[in-house]
């Protein structure tokens, strides 16, 4: 059974195209704290602005 943690990762790593452990890898390793706050959290919160998706995908973008 999969945890909270577990299925959030997995949502965000989907809305970004990349697979779970690739998701995983550049947060905890290429991104500062503060982008990978910044990209977590306007993927949670920010479903109907596409701009702001855009932008968080950018940051994490340049980390693939």
């Amino acid at each position: 059974m999969q945890g909270f943690f577990d299925i959030m990762d997995q949502v965000i790593a989907d809305t970004l195209e990349v697979d779970v452990d690739k998701y995983i890898e550049i947060i905890e390793t290429k991104c500062s704290e503060e982008e990978a706050t910044t990209i977590i959290m306007t993927l949670l919160e920010s479903e109907d602005k596409p701009e702001e998706i855009a932008k968080a995908k950018e940051i994490f973008n340049k980390y693939v």
